[in-house]
């Protein structure tokens, strides 16, 4: 996969905390953003799957350029709202167990993508239809704003993803019934083979959320 996960073995604690964690390889670390804040960006989004079905999953590309994930005429997507509707609906990921195409859970189409490219310092939200009366463009893009874009600007990848996902998540309300449907138990994704760019300070991020 050019989008690829590690799976950490962590205890079970009931319903709640899964940690697993997702990069290049089964055995490897994640390359971008530390492994520590991986841990519980991972935890948190398992919660919210747990909790409310929704999936929060979060993709971090190195580039625009490079990166190999292609349309459908064969050429690679280098547009960053183009590639977060695909990601979103047409790139297979690695899931527990096997891959899923399409982010949220089928027929209710409750997915959020959390997509940022550094080098070119642009950032996509993606949410799906069954989760727009509860998190609007606007409340997204203001996220953003307030949690990913300041965070990103000093360097602190990992603090800005977990509160953008943290606040995202807190927009999704709970459910009254047990959730038996599939959890997906991948959340966090970084793309293969691709250095890391040299972190530039005080990046003026593009606004491409609404």
């Amino acid at each position: 996969n050019i989008l690829s996960k590690k799976l950490l073995i962590a205890p079970f604690v009931i319903f709640l905390i899964l940690l697993q964690l997702i990069s290049v390889t089964p055995n490897a670390e994640a390359q971008i953003v530390d492994s520590d804040w991986v841990d519980i960006i991972e935890s948190y989004a398992f919660t919210i799957d747990a909790n409310t079905t929704a999936e929060i999953v979060v993709c971090v590309f190195p580039s625009l350029y490079g990166h190999g994930i292609k349309d459908g005429s064969g050429g690679e997507i280098n547009e960053i709202v183009k590639l977060g509707v695909y990601i979103f609906n047409e790139e297979p990921l690695e899931i527990d167990g096997g891959t899923q195409t399409g982010i949220g859970k089928s027929g209710k189409d409750n997915g959020v993508l959390v997509l940022v490219a550094l080098e070119e310092r642009q950032w996509r939200i993606e949410i799906g239809y069954g989760l727009e009366g509860d998190i609007t463009d606007i409340e997204s893009n203001l996220i953003a704003q307030n949690y990913l874009v300041p965070a990103f600007q000093e360097g602190n990848y990992g603090e800005g993803l977990y509160d953008t996902v943290v606040a995202l998540g807190e927009q999704i309300p709970i459910g009254n019934e047990p959730n038996n449907l599939r959890l997906r138990g991948y959340y966090y994704y970084e793309s293969d083979g691709l250095p890391e760019p040299a972190p530039k300070p005080f990046w003026e991020w593009e606004i491409y959320g609404i």
